[in-house]
């Protein structure tokens, strides 16, 4: 459970380019530092694949057939490294350079994390006992230690929904969502309330570019 949990902490970019003919289209993906792990995600499998290490060139549509052209998620990763994910919807003809700069997972963040994680496990377990008061209050101090994480946000808005407040339970979906756009449990979860997906997410993360050569 706790490894879902980390699994969820990463630095999310959605990259939006023009519908053109993707036939012709690749990706480079470049990090510092280099020779990280770039891990294609699968729909529906826990686990992702890795399909090299940066600096590395791929055409798209080689890529897009491991997902059976699902949107694709890519996860650059090295050990004692925080990792980053890029969303890529839509992909043009050209060349999308993506370039990650990949922050070190220093000794005071990862005592952030795992101090956050403690609080979402009490969260959960107060939910358990349903005692939800207490559970947000859980929640709060979880995200006030490490406001990324994803799973935070998951149970904040499980905890609303039991409370039948869909509006905040859709909120709070939409942020675990979108900073974890890989996570089927809480995609599911926000469809089943009524919400919709976001599709773009704020922030300081780095910036891909794209485009016709």
């Amino acid at each position: 459970m706790i490894e879902k949990y980390k699994k969820n902490i990463t630095n999310t970019l959605v990259v939006t380019s023009a519908l053109l003919q993707a036939a012709c289209a690749s990706v480079n993906i470049t990090s510092t530092p280099k020779d990280a792990d770039v891990i294609l995600e699968i729909p529906g499998q826990k686990s992702g694949k890795v399909i090299g290490k940066t600096p590395l060139t791929k055409s798209v549509s080689e890529i897009a057939k491991e997902t059976n052209n699902a949107t694709l998620v890519v996860t650059i990763k090295k050990q004692d490294y925080q990792p980053q994910s890029f969303v890529i919807p839509n992909l043009g003809s050209g060349k999308l350079e993506i370039a990650a700069s990949l922050q070190p997972l220093s000794a005071e963040g990862a005592r952030e994390i795992n101090l956050a994680v403690r609080y979402v496990l009490e969260a959960e377990r107060q939910i358990i006992d349903k005692d939800y008061k207490n559970a947000l209050k859980s929640i709060e101090k979880a995200k006030a230690t490490f406001p990324n994480m994803a799973a935070a946000y998951m149970f904040e808005g499980v905890i609303f929904g039991l409370q039948n407040n869909k509006a905040k339970a859709v909120q709070a979906l939409q942020r675990a969502l979108a900073l974890d756009p890989t996570d089927t449990d809480i995609r599911t979860m926000l469809t089943e309330m009524g919400g919709t997906a976001p599709t773009t997410r704020g922030g300081n993360a780095p910036a891909a570019r794209g485009g016709r050569k």
